[in-house]
């Protein structure tokens, strides 16, 4: 008996500290750190023309794997239609179960 609560206990140990959900204080996320940065899909979004503030001017553009991926793409597609870059200029929307989670950037 004393086994089994033990290796309950491990378990929820494990998935709160180590697992996936374990949190992320450098992107203030509630996933670790490695799944914001590596194994996160993102629907990435890029905001033409970001200094005129105009939100109509937000458009999708895909979705990947990775946040430095996220960010690569969006900072292609601003060289794509030469628009002036800014790191303001794009979102990367963590996707999970087919829901928009957070939001992050790099």
């Amino acid at each position: 008996m004393g086994k089994i609560i033990f290796l309950i206990i491990a378990y929820f140990v494990w998935i709160n500290f180590f697992g996936e959900e374990s949190g992320c204080d450098k992107y203030s996320s509630k996933y670790s750190c490695d799944y914001v940065e590596k194994k996160a899909t993102y629907e990435v979004y890029y905001w033409i023309n970001v200094s005129d503030g105009d939100e109509k001017d937000n458009k999708y553009i895909g979705s990947i794997v990775g946040l430095q991926n996220c960010r690569d793409m969006a900072i292609r597609y601003s060289n794509t239609i030469k628009d002036r870059w800014s790191e303001r200029s794009y979102i990367c929307a963590l996707m999970k179960d087919g829901n928009r989670m957070e939001k992050h950037r790099i």
